[in-house]
């Protein structure tokens, strides 16, 4: 009845340009109707707050703009005026070993530039977020599933990780990052109001005046100051770390038969392969060196073995989240969008009274998509193009990270 009181009372003809905002009186009056859902029912259309979203927008203005003078400065600064320059100061004694020449050469040399590029991603991952908490749920749904679609198969060990903390309590799992994430705010504010600090009045900031390991531990004794639920927070890392250990082993008994097979098949080319390779190999190596012919071969054909059943697993990842990734934008698009279009279709489609439980719109848009996505991903080989690749670093760190804890 719902649905056909839509059709009744929305107009069979309405202006083009409020075409995309018709989620107004006439809207509420039919499909967009508040309450109009029972208990339990997916919510329809997009419920786009405008006042919010000019609110985020503003903010987001502000904060990028400050952020811009932020880097501007990190930029400007010498290396001199940089705390990693009084530890490296430190380092500068005849008996030095090769780890702090290595440790002196990186704080030298790459210290800086990697805490700019960790300030923009940082920086990004904020205003994402910000975005994301405006955005109606049925739009972040469609965004979700076409990304599902075209790049799941680069990411199917986050996936699945993502999978199993979700099959492990999610929401709590949720929960816990809140609090570890908002201790952190707290940490992060009062390490700020720490910095600007200057108790001996001789207009230079206390923390620049530190020795290094003077610094460490007034800082650390800042963090814990800060903290203000210090049992909660210990408590929440315990439990991701548990959910961290037991996400890993699900993974790595679920990867295990692919490695397995993998493995099983090297075992049978390995004396073959030493029969074809080793005489060239031990000529090679010379004659004191030609008993590692065969373990050099059988680890070569192992790594080469790992390497294909990794890339099997992302051709069976890249098809399920496919299919996953289409699903998802198909009832997205039939939840959100189509109680505002179906009005203004012709009526040979069908669908003047939209019923989402007994439309097929989620397969037909779904389908399609599932296997130009994965299409997308075989022919790119689960690469991804530049500027995906620089926008997706931290995702791709995550996975790679995932996939060393999975696989050693």
């Amino acid at each position: 009845q719902v649905f056909r009181l839509a059709a009744r009372t929305i107009p069979k003809r309405h202006p083009l340009e409020t075409f995309c905002t018709m989620s107004t009186e006439e809207a509420k009056a039919g499909l967009l109707s508040e309450g109009s859902g029972k208990a339990g029912e997916v919510e329809l259309g997009m419920g786009f707050d405008k006042e919010a979203a000019k609110k985020t927008a503003g903010e987001i203005k502000d904060e990028t703009s400050k952020f811009a003078k932020e880097i501007g400065n990190e930029i400007g600064k010498t290396w001199e005026s940089m705390r990693a320059a009084k530890f490296t100061e430190t380092l500068n004694a005849e008996d030095d070993t090769m780890p702090k020449k290595a440790l002196k050469c990186f704080m030298t040399y790459l210290m800086k530039p990697l805490i700019i590029v960790l300030m923009i991603y940082v920086f990004i991952i904020r205003m994402l977020y910000k975005v994301y908490q405006v955005l109606p749920i049925h739009l972040l749904e469609m965004i979700f599933g076409v990304g599902l679609c075209f790049f799941g198969g680069v990411y199917f060990a986050s996936i699945a990780a993502f999978e199993a903390f979700r099959n492990f309590g999610g929401q709590l799992l949720i929960d816990e990052l809140s609090l570890c994430w908002e201790q952190a705010l707290l940490v992060k504010a009062a390490n700020e109001e720490d910095d600007k600090k200057d108790l001996d009045k001789n207009g230079v900031a206390d923390v620049q005046e530190m020795g290094y390991n003077e610094l460490i531990t007034h800082k650390a004794k800042m963090a814990m100051m800060a903290v203000d639920k210090p049992e909660r927070l210990m408590k929440a890392s315990e439990y991701l770390f548990t959910a961290w250990v037991a996400v890993i082993a699900t993974l790595k008994s679920q990867f295990a038969k692919t490695v397995a097979i993998a493995l099983g098949i090297a075992d049978q080319l390995q004396l073959p392969a030493i029969q074809v390779f080793g005489p060239t190999l031990a000529m090679l190596l010379g004659k004191d060196l030609s008993h590692w012919t065969a373990p050099i071969i059988g680890t070569t054909i192992k790594v080469i073995a790992v390497v294909i059943s990794s890339y099997i697993q992302a051709v069976i990842s890249a098809f399920y989240s496919g299919i996953r990734g289409g699903r998802l934008f198909g009832e997205a698009f039939m939840y959100g969008v189509m109680p505002y279009i179906s009005p203004y279709l012709p009526e040979c489609m069908g669908v003047k009274n939209f019923d989402p439980a007994e439309s097929y719109i989620d397969e037909i848009l779904g389908f399609p998509l599932a296997a130009a996505g994965f299409y997308y991903q075989i022919t790119h080989g689960f690469a991804l193009e530049f500027p995906y690749s620089l926008i997706m670093l931290p995702c791709t760190i995550v996975e790679w990270v995932i996939r060393w804890h999975i696989y050693t």
